[in-house]
Order: structure tokens, then sequence, then C-alpha cells
């Protein structure tokens, strides 16, 4: 049997709940091109009792009016026209639907009643939040969204209930069981049925998927999503223990809304309290109230270990932001500075240095004969050296100098408010230095000798020059007197720029 075909069976049938003449007509005339408030309204006021209901809920803390309404057409022009067409297909599905407790076949109408109105003023909430949809459509799509449950139990009596017992109380079972007795379920049953009453098609897509919203189409996703969340804030509400389900409808609230925990929160207060008007207007049965301390005790929980969880996260991604920054700027051989970080400081610094009217000198730094020591010790040695005259060159500058590797055997030191004399001076006192300093002895190579040629050059505040510039003008003072001597040991600055 396909699943059509069972949907056309129900629909064809005299079992399927049918719209009331007041409703079916206040339909048909909101889907006419020229429609006609006046008109609408006496129709409704046609059904006194009809009318009564509608404007003694339009009157409730429901809708919050400043001021009473006192007629159907008042109520039109206060709430809008869709307002009280929702109120009159909900009490007209309501009458059409019945049922007070449990009937004498033992179907459930407490537990039905309690899942369409939850589920109905959980989707008129998310919809006001969100703004995602009219919160009057979410409400009644909410509200119909198991009209093919009733319409089932119509058609199947006694097997349809064994199905429903066998499900234990989760609604996602009780479709499943549809599915393998007639390849259909309550959803589409349900779909089926709003089609046929002339509903927008935005609600007959969202009772279509409101167990997933995940296949709805595209245009009508956000409100198949409404009713999808809306069922389980419901499924949470009345769990005992809510803990799996609140967190879930978490993850899609955020990921579907960009609803937060606390934002939530608030949602199920406002739904709880609706919740309690909206049952007693339509004079139906839905049980004792939701467990709403133990469901928002469960929320403030959850908030609270998502909360630690964040800071947690949080404060590794900074560890792990800080790694990375330390990766960029520090040689990861040497642990002077890199050469991406040692040139953009130093661009800082000259033009800092331009401000003020100072100056920046550079120290260009070779290590001499450093290809002899890889060739003959290898390349752990070479980097022993290395590591050794990055060590000098930061130990013996001023702390506010910086030292990085430029690249190979090559250093830089950046030295702030230093003129081209104070800073040969000073490498001067370096070469000195790493030359009467030995490099340790490791395993397989003997304490080594070091030394460095060295250039520098100088900013100048009258004729500022950018970062790189000044670093290879220091380098080729340094080319220039490693040509005049290879051999001289301590190297020579007389030709710093």
């Amino acid at each position: 049997m396909s699943s059509h075909k069972t949907i056309q069976e129900i629909i064809n049938g005299h079992r399927l709940p049918t719209l009331p003449t007041v409703a079916a007509q206040v339909l048909e005339m909101t889907s006419a091109e020229d429609i006609d408030i006046r008109r609408i309204a006496e129709v409704v006021q046609m059904d006194q009792a009809l009318a009564a209901k509608v404007l003694r809920t339009v009157n409730s803390s429901f809708y919050g009016l400043s001021r009473p309404c006192g007629t159907v057409r008042q109520a039109m022009v206060y709430l809008g026209l869709n307002t009280v067409k929702t109120l009159v297909l909900s009490f007209s599905l309501v009458e059409t639907v019945d049922g007070r407790g449990a009937d004498r076949n033992g179907f459930n109408f407490t537990d039905y009643w309690r899942r369409s109105i939850h589920t109905a003023v959980a989707a008129r909430e998310l919809a006001r939040k969100t703004g995602a949809w009219d919160p009057e459509e979410a409400f009644l799509a909410g509200l119909m969204q198991d009209v093919g449950v009733i319409a089932l139990y119509r058609q199947f009596g006694s097997r349809y209930l064994e199905g429903i017992a066998s499900a234990r109380g989760d609604h996602s079972r009780v479709a499943e069981f549809e599915r393998r007795e007639w390849e259909c379920d309550h959803a589409q049953l349900s779909a089926a049925i709003a089609e046929r009453w002339q509903l927008p098609q935005s609600q007959v897509e969202a009772i279509r998927h409101h167990h997933d919203a995940g296949p709805a189409p595209i245009e009508f996703r956000s409100h198949s999503r409404i009713i999808d969340l809306a069922g389980r804030l419901c499924v949470a509400l009345d769990s005992a223990t809510p803990r799996s389900s609140l967190a879930e409808c978490r993850t899609l609230a955020r990921n579907w809304f960009d609803i937060d925990s606390k934002r939530l929160q608030a949602i199920i207060i406002e739904v709880t309290d609706a919740i309690k008007a909206i049952s007693s207007l339509f004079a139906v049965n839905t049980g004792s109230s939701p467990g709403t301390e133990r469901l928002l005790a469960t929320a403030e929980e959850q908030l609270v270990a998502h909360q630690l969880d964040m800071d947690r996260k949080t404060a590794v991604l900074q560890s792990e932001k800080a790694d990375l920054e330390e990766q960029v700027m520090t040689d990861p051989l040497t642990g002077a500075w890199s050469r991406r970080a040692l040139e953009e400081t130093l661009a800082m610094r000259l033009q800092a240095a331009q401000d003020t009217g100072q100056r920046v000198a550079v120290l260009f730094c070779d290590a001499n004969k450093f290809k002899q020591v890889n060739d003959v010790h290898g390349h752990l040695a070479g980097d022993a050296v290395l590591k050794h005259i990055a060590e000098l060159l930061d130990t013996h500058t001023r702390e506010e100098s910086i030292v990085g590797r430029y690249g190979g055997d090559e250093f830089v030191v950046v030295l702030p408010n230093c003129d081209l004399d104070q800073a040969t001076q000073v490498g001067h006192r370096l070469q000195e230095v790493i030359t009467s300093t030995p490099c340790p002895s490791g395993e397989g190579w003997p304490e080594l000798e070091a030394s460095v040629s060295i250039g520098a050059a100088c900013s100048s505040p009258e004729s500022p020059c950018p970062a790189k510039e000044l670093i290879d003008r220091a380098d080729q003072s340094m080319y220039e007197d490693k040509q005049l001597d290879r051999r001289d040991v301590v190297g020579r600055i007389d030709h710093a720029a």
C-alpha cells in the first residue's frame, strides 16, 4: 500500500476532522483577493459561542491589549486579521477534535492536547523572538501538527492504540510505527489535512516536517525549524530527566536561530506562563503544569557547564595563539627574533624615531667560516655555534635592543636611539666578546672558536629610509669588510654606512 493511497483513503473517508462552517467560510474569505473585514467579522459573530471565545482570548493576558476589545471587528483592527483567523481556526480545531481526558476506547486526549498546545505556544514564542515567521501562523501550525494522529485513530481504532502503547511515550517511535504499518505517518497526513483546509504553504510544509526540518524546502525551512524546535522543547518540558533533550534544543536554537542559552531560558519561562493561560482559554485538559523548575535548573546547570567549557576552550585557544605568535616572532633554533618580526618591529621603531627626531642603528652580523664548521664537525656543531652567537649578541646589548636571525648564519641587531659612532663601538665590543668566548664542546665536536664580521648603518631623521633598505646598507658594509680581509677574525666596521 503506497503512502499516497493511504492518505487519500483517509482524506476521502468520513472520519477525517473537518472544519465547522464558520471556520471554512473565514478561510475562504481570507484567501480572496478582495478581503472584506466587516463581512468576515459578521460571519464570525454569527457563531456567538465562537465569537465569545475569540474575544475572551483577545482580551486575555495572552495578548496583553492596553484596552479591552468589544467586537470581532475591533479585534481585527487591534491585532490584525491573521490573529483573529488563527483563533477562529484554533477553536474550530478544538471543537472538531473534541475529547476530554481519554475516550471509552482508551485514546488519551490529554496527552494529545498537551503536546499540541505546548508546541503551538512554543512555536508562537519562537516565531515572535526570531522574527522568522508570523507568530499566529506558527501557533496554528503547532496546534495542527498532530491532527493526523486523530485521523489515524478514527480510521484504525484499537490497532492504532496498540502502536501508541508500544511507543511508550516516545512520539518519534509512534511515527516509526505508522510508517511500518501504513507507509505514511501522521505528519504527512496532518499536512494533507492542512492542504485540504487551504492553509498557506508555509504552514503545510512546517506541519509536514515537524519531526525533522532538514528535508523541508529551503523557502520553508525556517518555518519547519520553528515547529521542529518547539516540539523538542515540549519533550524537554515533559521529561523527568531533561538533560539530553534540553542540550539538543540548545544546540539547535543556537545553530538555527542564533539563540544563546540565556535567551532560550527566557523563552522557556514565557512559554510555560503562556501555556497555563491558553489551556484555560481553549478549555482543554493538558494535564499538570510542565516541570519548569526542574527544566530551568537543568538549563542553568548546563549553562554554567557550557560557560566553563567555553572558558577552558578559550584558554586553550589563547595559549595556542600565543604559541603560534611566538613561533612567528621567534627563530626556533636560536631563540632570537624571526626575520619577519625583526623587520616589522624595525619599521615601527623607525617611524617612532622619525616622529621624535631620534636615530636607529642596525648591525648586520655574519658568522665567519661557518661553512667550514658544518663541513668538519657537522650540522649539529654548526647549530651550536649559531645559538652561541645569538646568546652572546643578546646578552651584551641593551635591553631595548633587538637581536634577530636574518637567515642562515646572519644576524641583525637593532639599536634604538643610537648614532653611527655608538653603533660602531657596540659592534667592536660584540666582535671581541664573541671571539674571546669559545663555543662549548658537544657530543661529537670539540670546543669551537667563533667570530663575526659586522656592518653598520644608521637612520637619518632628515632623510628616513625603509627598514629593508637600512638592513641592506648594513649588509653591504659587512660584505665590503669581508671582501677586504676574510682572515681578519675581529673584522672591521670601518666601512659602516
